[in-house]
Order: C-alpha cells, then sequence, then structure tokens
C-alpha cells in the first residue's frame, strides 16, 4: 500500500505540473484577479479591485512579490502559488496516510483527492481556493500535536489573512476544543479555557480591522453589493424553498467532491450513509471529521446571515470532511460479515472504477486559449470569426499571458454577411457535470437554426463551427 500511494502521489503532482503549466488555461475570474496583481502595487491591492474582484490581502501581496521577483512570464509567475500549495496538499495528506499506517481503506480516498477534475482545476486556479484545501489537510494532521496546540494561532493568523475560510477554521478549531473540553458547563473551566487560547481568540482582529477600513474606502459599497447579488441564490433560505435548495446543494456535493459522472456520484454519496447509520465512538477519523464539523458549521451560520456564500468554488475545502466520512463508513461496511469476505475485491473495484471516470473527464477548465489556437492554425482559411464573447475572453487571455500564445489567423468579429471566412468560433462555458455545457450563444443559435453553420471540433470553452451555404 506503501508504494502505491506514492506513486498516486508522484502522479498526482506530474499531473498538476502538466495541467498548470504545459497546457495554460484560464478562467474569466482568474484573468481578472491576475490582471489586478498584475497592475498594481502593494499599496493599491488593499483597496477594492478592479472588475468586482477581491481577495485577502497577504495572498494578493504573496502573488505580487511573486510576479516581481520570479523571472519567469507573467502567467506562469501567477499560478506558482496555487501549484505549491496543490502539491503540498498531496503531500499533507501522504503524511496523514503515513501516521495512519497506509490503511488500505486510503486507495480511493487519494485516488479521489488526487484526480478527481473538480479538486484539481479549482486547487490550481489563481484563487485562494487551494490555500484552503491545503490548509484543512494541514488541520487535520497536525491539531493533536502538542506544537500545533501551542502555536496554532501563528498558522490561523497567516491563513486568515490569506483566506476567508482561515476564519471559520480558527472558530471552527476553538469550538472543537470547547466542546472537547467541557469548559461550557463551568465558568472555571471555561476561564481557564479563554485563558490557555487567549492567542488563537485574537487571532481574527487584524483581519477584523482590516475589513472595516476596507468598507470605509471608495468602491468598496459596491464590491459588497455585487457579490450579494452574485451570490444570492447561494444563502440558505429560511421558507418552504430551503428544501429545494437543500436537494441542489447536495447534488452540488456529490457531482463536485464525489463524481461528476451521475450515477456514479449518487453511489459514491451513499457509500457515505453507513457512516451516519452505525456512528460510534471508535469510528475510524472521529476526531478529524468532528473538527472539520465545526469549521463547516461556523461557515454554514455565516451563510444563514448572508455574510459568506456557501457555492461549487468554495466547495474545495469541505472534500476532505467528505472524504474522511467516505473513509470512516467504507471502514464500517468492511466489517459487515455479509461483504467482508468479498470486501477487498470490492473496494479495488470501485476504486479503479473512480479513477478511470475521472480520466474520461479531464481536463475540465472552460477556457482553453491555449488549445483553440492549435485548433485554429490547423484550419485551411487565413481569416476565422470569432462571437463578441469570445473576442473578449481571448482578448482577455492573450493580455494576460503578454501575447505569447498566438494563432496565425486573422481574428475577425462575426457580422450577418459571413463572407470573409468559412469558420466560426463560439464561446460556451463547460458546466460540472459531464459532457454538459451551457446554451449556445444567441446569434449561433440562430445561426444553428437557420441551417448556416454545423459545429466540426471543439475544445473546453469553445465550439468550432464550419459555414455552410457559402
Amino acid at each position: 500500500m506503501k508504494k502505491v500511494c506514492l506513486f498516486l502521489l508522484i502522479s498526482g503532482i506530474i499531473l498538476r505540473f502538466i495541467i498548470q503549466f504545459i497546457f495554460p488555461a484560464f478562467n474569466g475570474d482568474e484573468i481578472s484577479l491576475g490582471n489586478n496583481i498584475k497592475n498594481s502595487g502593494f499599496v493599491e491591492l488593499l483597496y477594492p479591485l478592479d472588475s468586482f474582484q477581491s481577495a485577502p490581502p497577504l495572498y494578493l501581496w504573496i502573488q505580487r512579490f511573486i510576479v516581481q521577483t520570479f523571472p519567469f512570464s507573467f502567467w506562469i509567475n501567477i499560478k506558482i502559488l496555487s501549484f505549491i500549495f496543490s502539491i503540498s496538499g498531496l503531500v499533507l495528506f501522504y503524511v496523514f496516510i503515513k501516521r495512519n499506517k497506509f490503511n488500505p481503506i486510503f486507495l480511493l480516498l487519494f485516488i479521489v483527492l488526487i484526480f478527481n477534475p473538480f479538486i484539481v482545476n479549482n486547487s490550481l486556479t489563481v484563487k485562494q481556493y487551494t490555500i484552503d484545501l491545503t490548509g484543512s489537510i494541514c488541520l487535520l494532521v497536525y491539531f493533536q500535536s502538542e506544537k500545533f496546540k501551542k502555536y496554532n494561532w501563528i498558522f490561523f493568523l497567516i491563513w486568515s489573512l490569506m483566506s476567508n475560510i482561515g476564519l471559520f477554521a480558527c472558530c471552527g478549531y476553538l469550538i472543537y476544543n470547547l466542546f472537547k473540553s467541557n469548559s461550557f458547563n463551568n465558568f472555571g473551566l471555561f476561564l481557564k479555557f479563554i485563558k490557555n487560547n487567549i492567542l488563537t481568540i485574537l487571532v481574527p482582529i487584524p483581519y477584523v480591522v482590516y475589513f472595516l477600513w476596507f468598507m470605509k474606502q471608495k468602491g468598496a459599497a459596491e464590491l459588497k453589493s455585487y457579490m450579494v447579488q452574485y451570490w444570492s441564490d447561494t444563502f440558505i433560505p429560511l421558507n418552504s424553498s430551503i428544501f429545494k435548495y437543500l436537494i441542489f446543494t447536495i447534488h452540488g456535493l456529490w457531482t463536485s467532491i464525489f463524481n461528476a459522472f451521475e450515477i456514479w456520484g449518487v453511489f459514491m454519496m451513499l457509500l457515505i450513509v453507513p457512516f451516519f447509520i452505525f456512528y460510534r465512538k471508535q469510528s475510524l477519523f472521529k476526531e478529524e471529521i468532528l473538527l472539520l464539523f465545526c469549521v463547516v458549521l461556523v461557515h454554514l451560520i455565516l451563510n444563514v446571515f448572508q455574510m459568506y456564500p456557501f457555492s461549487d468554488r468554495l466547495y474545495l475545502y469541505i472534500a476532505p470532511f467528505f472524504i474522511l466520512i467516505l473513509g470512516s463508513s467504507l471502514n464500517t461496511l468492511s466489517g459487515f460479515a455479509i461483504i467482508k469476505k468479498h470486501f477487498q475485491k470490492i473496494y479495488i473495484v470501485i476504486s479503479i472504477s473512480t479513477l478511470f471516470l475521472y480520466v474520461l473527464y479531464m481536463p475540465s477548465n472552460d477556457n482553453n486559449v491555449y488549445l483553440l489556437y492549435k485548433k485554429l492554425n490547423n484550419l485551411e482559411a487565413n481569416q476565422v470569426y470569432v462571437t463578441g464573447k469570445s473576442l473578449e475572453t481571448i482578448n482577455s487571455f492573450d493580455k494576460f499571458t503578454d501575447n505569447k500564445f498566438t494563432t496565425s489567423k486573422k481574428i475577425l468579429l462575426l457580422d450577418t454577411e459571413l463572407d470573409k471566412s468559412s469558420y466560426v468560433v463560439s464561446r460556451v462555458s463547460k458546466k460540472l457535470k459531464f459532457n454538459s455545457t451551457s446554451p449556445p450563444e444567441s446569434e449561433i443559435q440562430n445561426l444553428i437554426k437557420s441551417n448556416r453553420i454545423k459545429r466540426i471540433d471543439w475544445v473546453n470553452g469553445y465550439y468550432i463551427y464550419e459555414i455552410k451555404n457559402k
């Protein structure tokens, strides 16, 4: 099992390097945030950013430092931090596996963490999501150590200045320890708990002070209004629609964290049910799951008060929580007499099947201009039409990468005559669900209805059409 886990770890690192630096792809948020980092100084990054972008100050400063210091192209520099944190999370989980003596139950868990397309792509994006994932894994690895109990405030202080989830983790950690110490039942013990954890309790103050100052700056009110509206559907409704919301959210969780293939995602979600039915004190990963639950609980409470969204990209840090529940549940199932004899074979089949389905879904980034240019260069035409939305994202990509990647074709904005080229490129956003995309742009829908174009090729984020009846 040790060799298998090491092989999976190395494979995961190589996969992330290839996706991050060999076949670069950027979504709109990455480009918008990256351009703010690219064009702003350290002081400017403390203020509200352009394009309704926001990120904690330390994260922005570290990114700016890397951009200024490293000798590579900007697009490479801006991806280094997320790559480092992404592989660090894998290494830390490998340490966790080692501490658990390479329990065979980790085979499927490690496969999910390493190869799940949702986890891979969101942990490599130019956002702080990967810091949250790695922070969660680091927390479950070290929270019981004496050094962590003494110096955890440093860990939470750094994390909270790099991501808001760090604040939730700090509060969740305190709630977990308060619960474990039974201090809430005795005032004297409660005061002792406060004294012993005073530095951890004070951790949120620097970020809260910064946030209060930030909200008084020009553009902050507009940013807040935009973000509340943008995330409005992610807040838990306190009315009858909560049932619809819960179904939608649970669906999002199983397709994101377990598998985008609907049937297999449901199957893996069902595998965690025994954990809740047969939960007992000696359950595997009991303390780790309880700790991460406290962190998620803080997030959910803030969400109820519409203070922080709960949506797909923010599921990333929750992945270890569900992965450990899956492992604990499978470990419980392995003890049932009816399947105990054949459990190992069944488990290996499930693990290999999951990996196979992940491979089918790779890659899943929805704005791959790099591969689009390669496709266009193979077309027998000097000019290519693109829709307005496609032109906008292509120009943003070119600016972001300093025109490092180009096409030999002249790019033309789509017109109604269709007499300057034989091909049209249309922007299409790929959904998490396998092979599911957003509807075609309106002008493309009209051309399809009039039988003027037919789709001949695609890359993630774009369709290529041939113009007919010329």
